[in-house]
């Protein structure tokens, strides 16, 4: 928590939500629910912060062919702007705590090896859940008809 107050305190153009998002869809990540199960947050939170994004120009929406109801993320123009400014501007905050750390290419290795954890732990998850039967119906409504 300490980190992010360091890192909010940046001039970087965009909150550190709006970052986290820009990041995110900068390295592949396309979907809001993808985003949300990444952040380990809700999915309206996330939906929030991408209308903001999109309205000032950063982000844009577009349709998936094959799938009416998918969106699609991408950065615009502007977005990359944005994006490696406040990647500069978070380096730059962290580059005199780095310095007063005794290995600071160790921290930033283990960071590393922590965000790909999780990344292994969410996409498990997330094939558990793929897999998992449907639970029964709970009441009339649920059951499909002719049964």
């Amino acid at each position: 928590m300490r980190l992010a107050r360091l890192l909010e305190r940046a001039d970087a153009g965009v909150s550190l939500a709006q970052f986290r998002i820009l990041e995110l869809v900068a390295r592949g990540t396309e979907r809001s629910s993808q985003i949300a199960s990444r952040l380990a947050t809700s999915k309206p939170a996330v939906t929030l912060v991408v209308d903001g994004l999109v309205n000032a120009g950063l982000l844009n929406r577009e349709s998936v062919a094959g799938d009416r109801r998918a969106i699609r993320l991408t950065l615009t123009p502007r977005g990359r702007q944005a994006l490696a400014r406040a990647e500069e501007a978070y380096c730059e905050r962290l580059k005199p705590l780095l310095a007063e750390i005794s290995d600071p290419h160790a921290l930033l290795t283990q960071l590393a090896e922590i965000d790909a954890a999780l990344d292994a732990r969410w996409a498990r998850r997330a094939e558990r859940r793929a897999t998992r039967p449907a639970p029964p119906p709970t009441t009339l409504e649920e059951v499909p008809r002719g049964q």
